[in-house]
């Protein structure tokens, strides 16, 4: 077994296929938007046996150590080098800022073998949890209409990022989207423009988002997402969200999609009360971990 830092694009390409042979759902769901930015590059190490990648690991831009490695493969050896190698990225940042930032990690309730080892190696578990809800498109998809005056389009190109961005940031009250990660999302393999919903304000401001799309890859049939969801303070209790989802459904469901999935936080309950109301149900559930980097 040898280990070596991403050295450009064929290897993440060797990423993406591995997390396609993977026989379970993987938790790097975004791997190709995470791809796209250099910070998340510059952090991404494979693990090899015979040529072939046996796991991956890279520190993203918010601390999380994100990683998959082979069931197969999966031994203590080679879980100890992957969270050494988180611990490395963080010590370096912590080093570089001044901060005693804590490293970040997350899997599925189901998944206890990667659960001890996340507890083996220090990390604390957390109270929050991502929820994962689902759809099925065979059911009937009820109409939401647009509030007068609003107008629902996909996003025209990369000029909009900035405003993209914008809305993104209001709508969750948080830092947790750059330009860089906006055009990441936008420039990723499988992304489809027709598919990136806004709706657009009587006053021309975007007040709402849903990002949608699918991936056949792996399923035998085929499975889209309506994630992220996010409606501007300002015009929040419009029936907004339902309008852009649901509109994003029939889109999906006319392309052929069979099931939609979205996720959300364990706190976020107006984004579980939507889901719940549009016919999602949770399905499963990511727990986080943190630990402490001296």
């Amino acid at each position: 077994m040898n280990s070596h830092l991403l050295r450009g694009n064929s290897d993440a390409q060797l990423i993406r296929d591995f997390v396609a042979r993977l026989p379970r759902r993987s938790t790097v769901a975004d791997l190709d938007e995470a791809l796209q930015i250099a910070s998340i590059r510059a952090t991404t190490r494979l693990w090899q046996h015979n040529e072939d990648v046996i796991a991956f690991a890279f520190v993203d831009d918010y601390n999380n150590l994100r990683f998959e490695i082979y069931p197969a493969h999966r031994s203590g050896q080679i879980a100890e080098e992957i969270v050494a190698w988180g611990v490395s990225c963080i010590r370096q940042r912590n080093r570089e800022t001044g901060q005693d930032r804590t490293l970040d990690a997350s899997c599925w309730t189901d998944d206890a073998w990667q659960i001890a080892m996340l507890e083996q190696a220090g990390f604390v578990r957390d109270d929050f949890r991502t929820l994962r809800y689902a759809r099925s498109l065979s059911k009937p998809i009820a109409a939401y209409p647009m509030p007068p005056g609003f107008a629902l389009r996909c996003v025209e190109g990369d000029h909009e990022v900035e405003q993209l961005v914008g809305l993104h940031r209001a709508a969750f009250g948080t830092t947790h989207m750059t330009v860089e990660q906006r055009l990441a999302i936008m420039h990723a393999p499988g992304y489809q423009r027709e598919l990136d919903l806004v709706a657009v304000a009587p006053d021309g401001e975007l007040a709402a988002f849903c990002i949608c799309g699918y991936d056949n890859a792996r399923d035998p049939f085929t499975t889209g997402f309506t994630d992220p969801i996010g409606v501007h303070p300002r015009f929040q209790r419009l029936g907004l969200g339902k309008a852009v989802v649901t509109d994003g459904l029939r889109l999906l469901a006319s392309r052929g999609v069979n099931a939609v999935e979205l996720g959300t936080g364990s706190d976020n309950m107006p984004m579980q009360r939507l889901a719940e109301s549009l016919g999602f149900v949770c399905v499963l559930e990511k727990l986080w971990f943190s630990k402490t980097v001296a």
